[in-house]
């Protein structure tokens, strides 16, 4: 089974819960991986206001993300064993 990883720069659609009733819609471009406290965030660069910004989205409050397939990466599972990181 082959698996799937955003790959950096990528254009993607993140919905996350937002604290209220209603989701959190983040569109951007993936910038990378951080710690916010002790849990992992997911880092986008994202236009608001007419401004550049970074958005942390921690991984724990990501309902999905929509992409399309040039911007993603296909692995087989095997090849990258030991740099995967899993959430329970």
């Amino acid at each position: 089974m082959d698996m799937i990883e955003i790959k950096k720069g990528g254009k993607y659609t993140v919905v996350s819960s937002s604290g209220d009733d209603n989701p959190l819609v983040t569109e951007g471009e993936y910038f990378g991986y951080a710690i916010l406290g002790e849990e992992g965030s997911l880092v986008f660069r994202i236009t608001s206001d007419g401004k550049t910004k970074l958005r942390l989205i921690p991984v724990g409050s990501v309902s999905y993300i929509e992409f399309d397939e040039e911007n993603v990466i296909s692995k087989n599972k095997d090849e990258d064993r030991g740099k995967t990181t899993y959430f329970n």
